[in-house]
C-alpha cells in the first residue's frame, strides 16, 4: 500500500495484520502492548505516513467526554427541546456537550470537522451539512442525522410526509376546505420539504392543487408574522393555511386577527411538532406531535453506544433509517372544538 496522508487507522491494522483497537493502544501509549507488536504496528504507520486524529486519540484514551450537535441554529423551541433531549443522555453518562449552529456561517465544513476531532460523536439536524462530507464524518466517528434520510447513515426521524398528508386530509374531508395555502418552505430544510410534499399529495389525490406557490418566510414566529402581512396584503386569504412548523402557525395566529382576520372563523391554521405554545395559543393549534426531546435522546444513545464500541468494531454501525411514530394533534384552529 502507497505512503500516503489519508491513510487510515483500518488501513494501520490491516497493513500490520492486527486489530484496530491494537493500532488504538499503540498510538495511545498503552503498557500492554508486547514489544513485537508494537514495533510491527509502528512500522506500518511509518509506512503509511499514518497521523493518528485527535478523535482517534481521545477515544483510545477517554479524553474526551464530549458529544457534537449540529444544528442550523440555536434558537427557538424544536431546538431546545432537541438538545434538552440528547443532554439528558449525555448528562447520565458523565458528558458534555458542544453545540454549533451552522446558519450564515462560511465555514461549515471546517467547523463541523474540528468539532468531530475533539468530541466523541456527532449527532447533525439534517440539511446543515453536505452528504459528501457526512459520509466523510461517519467513516471517521460515531454519527447519526436527525430529521432526514442519508442514504448508508444511521437517520433517526419521523414521517413528516406521511404525518402532513394525514393532517391536510383532515382539512380536506372533515371541514370540506378546497383552498389551502403551505406556508414556511425554507432552503435546506428537508423536513419542511417532506410536510410540503406531504401537503401537496393529500391536494393531488382529491383532484385539487395549491391555490397558490408555499409562502417562504423562514421558520419561526416572526417569519409566520411576516407571512401574515403578506398574505393579507394580496387580498387573497385561502380557507386553510398548513404551516411547516408550529413557530409559523404560532405567528401567523398572533398577527392575523389584529388584522381583521379571524382564526378559524376566516381561515383554518395548523402546525407541525407540537410545541409548548401549541396547546397555550389563542385559539389552541391543531398540529403534529412528534417526539422531539425522546428523538435527540435516542440520536445521543446510539452515537455513545457506537463510541463505546468503536475499538471493538473495524466498521462504522450499519447503516439505518429509523422511523419515530408522530400522532394528530385535534385542537380548535383547524375548527374543530371551537
Amino acid at each position: 500500500m502507497a505512503r500516503s496522508s489519508r491513510s487510515t487507522v483500518r488501513d494501520i491494522a490491516r497493513h500490520a495484520g492486527v486489530s484496530v483497537a491494537t493500532v488504538s493502544r499503540v498510538t495511545s501509549d498503552d503498557p500492554h502492548v508486547t514489544p513485537g507488536t508494537r514495533t510491527k504496528v509502528l512500522a506500518s504507520i511509518e509506512a503509511l505516513g499514518y497521523r493518528p486524529s485527535a478523535l482517534g486519540r481521545g477515544l483510545a484514551n477517554g479524553r474526551f467526554s464530549m458529544l457534537g450537535i449540529v444544528l442550523p441554529g440555536l434558537g427557538g423551541p424544536y431546538f431546545a427541546e432537541l438538545i434538552q433531549g440528547a443532554e439528558s443522555v449525555a448528562g447520565e453518562a458523565g458528558m458534555a456537550l458542544s453545540v454549533i449552529g451552522t446558519h450564515m456561517r462560511r465555514d461549515v465544513g471546517q467547523a463541523v470537522r474540528q468539532l468531530s476531532e475533539r468530541t466523541d460523536g456527532l449527532v447533525v439536524v439534517g440539511g446543515t451539512v453536505d452528504g459528501n462530507l457526512l459520509h466523510q464524518l461517519a467513516a471517521h466517528g460515531p454519527l447519526v442525522v436527525v430529521a432526514d434520510s442519508v442514504p448508508d447513515l444511521v437517520c433517526i426521524r419521523t414521517d413528516g410526509h406521511g404525518a402532513t398528508r394525514e393532517l391536510t386530509a383532515h382539512l380536506l374531508e372533515v371541514h370540506g376546505y378546497r383552498t389551502l395555502r403551505f406556508v414556511g418552505l425554507g432552503r435546506g430544510s428537508p423536513d419542511a420539504a417532506a410536510r410540503y410534499a406531504g401537503f401537496r399529495e393529500a391536494l393531488t389525490e382529491r383532484g385539487l392543487a395549491e391555490v397558490a406557490p408555499p409562502l417562504v418566510q423562514g421558520m419561526d414566529s416572526k417569519a409566520g408574522a411576516a407571512a401574515a402581512r403578506e398574505l393579507v396584503s394580496s387580498g387573497a386569504v385561502p380557507q386553510a393555511l398548513v404551516c411547516a412548523n408550529d413557530e409559523l402557525a404560532i405567528g401567523l395566529l398572533a398577527t392575523l386577527p389584529g388584522l381583521g382576520v379571524a382564526v378559524p372563523g376566516d381561515v383554518a391554521i395548523v402546525g407541525f411538532d407540537d410545541n409548548a405554545l401549541a396547546s397555550l395559543a389563542s385559539p389552541t393549534l391543531t398540529t403534529i406531535h412528534q417526539p422531539i426531546q425522546a428523538i435527540g435522546a435516542e440520536a445521543a444513545r446510539v452515537v455513545l453506544d457506537a463510541a463505546r464500541r468503536r475499538e471493538e468494531v473495524s466498521a462504522p454501525p450499519p447503516p439505518e433509517d429509523r422511523v419515530i411514530p408522530t400522532r394528530l394533534v385535534i385542537r380548535e384552529s383547524c375548527g374543530c372544538l371551537y
